[in-house]
């Protein structure tokens, strides 16, 4: 039952992560509430199965011609060097006050991503963040996060490129190959530390993959500036229900 449970609520979870790009932090917490994993082995199974999301992600965006692979390649890059320190980082410390200052960071994020567009500040931002030391020094930040916490890092770059004026859309598309090399070494970490249960792993991929299909075909038939609230209100509700939860155990 609790494992039914798991699967119809990660399936919602690939949907959000195929519109909106963010969702995946919510499998760790899942994993753990609905299957009896040990948080540090729940982030671990969710780090892996968030990279052969990645993979896929990434094709399917390369199909509809929505990556840039001059902007993308700087996130990819920052983000693979960074995700084994973070997951290194993991396997060492208590995961209480990290889950706190990710909660603040994707409220605030998704704050941001729901006030209205301003070109004048995304061409502020140009010079820097849509260069290639700007994504590649956000794309290590994030990196890095991802592999301390188990999310896959959407859910921090995507309202990030939303606020310095990338399309929102696109900024679920670029935070696809991002996350590849940062899941994927992250995930050599636990592989290496044994945080990662096997017999889970492809059911759940399986079941996300899906969602995340159906959820790729509905983004390209939303409004931009509906899909950027939406992308801000789901980081806002996630941030919320990270810090609750971990106000509350």
């Amino acid at each position: 039952m609790l494992l039914a449970a798991l699967y119809a609520a990660c399936l919602v979870v690939g949907f959000l992560c195929g519109a909106t790009g963010v969702g995946g932090v919510l499998i760790p917490p899942l994993l753990v509430l609905l299957s009896g994993l040990e948080t540090h082995t729940a982030m671990g199974t969710s780090l892996a199965n968030m990279f052969v999301l990645a993979v896929v992600g990434t094709w399917m965006f390369q199909r509809l011609g929505l990556i840039n692979w001059r902007e993308a390649i700087p996130l990819v890059l920052g983000g693979g060097l960074a995700g084994w320190p973070g997951a290194w980082c993991n396997a060492r410390l208590d995961s209480g006050p990290l889950i706190y200052i990710l909660g603040v960071v994707i409220v605030l994020a998704g704050v941001c991503a729901l006030r209205p567009p301003s070109s004048a500040a995304a061409e502020n931002a140009h010079p820097f963040w849509h260069g290639r030391t700007g994504l590649f020094c956000v794309g290590a930040v994030i990196g890095f996060i991802a592999g301390l916490t188990g999310v896959g890092g959407g859910v921090l770059s995507v309202p990030w490129m939303i606020i310095v004026g990338y399309a929102p859309i696109v900024a679920v598309a670029l935070s696809m190959p991002f996350q590849i090399l940062a899941t994927f070494s992250g995930s050599l970490a636990n592989v290496a530390s044994g945080y990662l249960d096997y017999e889970l792993l492809p059911g759940l991929t399986l079941v996300v993959l899906f969602g995340f299909w159906w959820g790729v075909a509905a983004a390209r038939r939303i409004p931009p500036l509906l899909l950027r609230r939406i992308i801000g209100l789901v980081c806002c509700g996630l941030g919320v229900f990270l810090l609750v939860r971990q106000l509350a155990s």
